[in-house]
């Protein structure tokens, strides 16, 4: 098996020669069905994979992202998905030494043909996810796996270990059915959080919607990896992972809820269009500076979306939806772009800026009807950055400085909107400037985390 190169996050796999699981079935089975094992070859402790760490190969990573050498390089030990069908049936996939896909079932009783065809794409899936974890830098690669029809694959789960010296450096673990979608990764660089409650289809709004939300999300999430320095291979990793996680199901998905008919295009206008998540990354920190070991190099940022349906029914219903993020970082830097950052135990090294940064911001939507009239549609927003910025010269701290940003905006959407309802479109040219201004209003009232870009 080859290694591949240490990444730029400080977590690296051993990409091992894989094959595609459908030809491989197809080799051994006649159409329609997988070799039938007995339960006794399922028996075994649940599937995990050992996502591989290569070696030495790599140029250092900066001292901000330092991270402890690794001493053997790792290779691939086991691989495995563990399956449960809509109709009950175990499935386990797990990668062998020569590098082919076996498959394992509960039972003597062959496969349904849609659960033949459902576990011959998932192969597939589960080649690209360890493909992804394989390259260098890894990146994620979950789409398949995440995307899989719950109608016919009721669970799939990935659990992933890399072990080096017989010691864990790296964890991920996938879990998707019909109500939730959730990554967890920890490794060297730092951990992952991601999970997406699904069990309320009706608030999702349209793909246009979603991938507008999402684009705001993303960008959320750069501005805080600029202010905070964050290590940009992890956020990589975090922005795909939450990607996946919330990729649009949108309002043609098929099941939803009674509960989907109580909202109406206004209401989700209004909305964000995602299913409610949460979603953290920590990185992990450092001390970077050897005459002050207590300074650290350190970023964490959490954000989640909570919305509520209440009511008896639709013409008395309320809707409300909070996002929160959360911005914790700290870091060293130079003085001045030509005064590298070489800090050590000598106090002529110790001239830097040391930055701690604390910043969150809300939105709070609140939407109310009472018999099947609009009588409240109100946006609360706050965003607040604090900077500390400490500077020291020649090891003597000679400035301490604090700024602090806030900026809070209110708005009532209400009078707006019962303008738009007294004036229905008749016509489709009056339909599509409705959908562009109902799209515009979208936009302008999702989460903003900058104090700056609130007006």
């Amino acid at each position: 098996m080859s290694a591949a190169s240490l990444s730029a996050a400080g977590l690296a796999v051993t990409a091992s020669p894989l094959h595609n699981s459908t030809t491989a079935m197809a080799s051994t089975t006649s159409a329609g069905s997988l070799p039938p094992v007995s339960a006794a070859s399922v028996a075994a402790p649940a599937p995990s994979v050992t996502v591989t760490l290569s070696g030495t190969t790599a140029a250092a990573a900066p001292a901000v992202y330092g991270l402890p050498p690794i001493k053997a390089a790792p290779v691939w030990q086991d691989a495995g998905i563990a399956i449960t069908t809509a109709s009950g049936r175990s499935i386990t996939l797990s990668l062998q030494d020569d590098g082919s896909i076996a498959i394992a079932t509960d039972g003597d009783a062959p496969l349904s043909d849609a659960e033949t065809a459902a576990t011959a794409k998932l192969s597939t899936a589960f080649k690209s996810a360890l493909d992804g974890m394989a390259s260098a830098p890894p990146r994620l690669d979950l789409d398949g796996l995440a995307q899989v029809d719950t109608r016919i694959l009721s669970s799939v789960h990935l659990a992933a270990q890399a072990v080096s010296d017989n010691q864990a450096i790296q964890t991920i673990d996938f879990r998707g059915d019909a109500t939730t979608r959730a990554v967890k990764i920890e490794g060297l660089a730092g951990k992952i959080d991601v999970s997406v409650d699904l069990s309320s289809p009706a608030i999702a709004g349209s793909k246009t919607q979603q991938a507008s939300a999402i684009a705001n999300v993303l960008k959320q999430f750069d501005q805080a990896a600029s202010r905070g320095h964050a290590n940009p291979a992890l956020m990589s990793m975090f922005k795909d992972a939450f990607t996946q996680m919330s990729a649009p199901g949108g309002l043609d998905t098929p099941g939803l809820t009674r509960s989907s008919s109580w909202l109406d295009d206004t209401d989700h206008a209004l909305l964000s269009g995602l299913a409610d998540f949460t979603a953290s990354i920590t990185q992990t920190a450092t001390a970077p500076n050897p005459y002050r070991s207590n300074e650290h190099d350190a970023f964490s940022f959490q954000t989640s979306q909570r919305t509520q349906v209440t009511g008896r029914n639709a013409t008395e219903r309320g809707i409300s939806q909070i996002t929160t993020t959360q911005l914790h970082a700290s870091f060293h830097s130079a003085l001045s772009p030509d005064a590298p950052l070489n800090l050590t135990d000598d106090p002529k090294s110790q001239n830097y800026y040391f930055t701690q940064i604390a910043d969150d911001a809300q939105s709070n939507l609140s939407i109310g009807y009472r018999k099947g009239q609009l009588v409240k549609a109100s946006l609360t927003q706050t965003a607040n950055q604090s900077t500390d910025r400490l500077k020291y010269v020649m090891g003597q701290k000679v400035e301490d400085v604090t700024t602090p940003l806030r900026k809070s905006q209110q708005r009532d959407l209400l009078p707006l909107l019962q303008e738009m309802e007294r004036h229905p479109p008749q016509t489709a040219r009056e339909r599509d400037a409705r959908t562009r201004d109902l799209a515009s209003l979208h936009d302008s009232v999702l989460l903003r985390t900058d104090p700056v870009s609130l007006a």
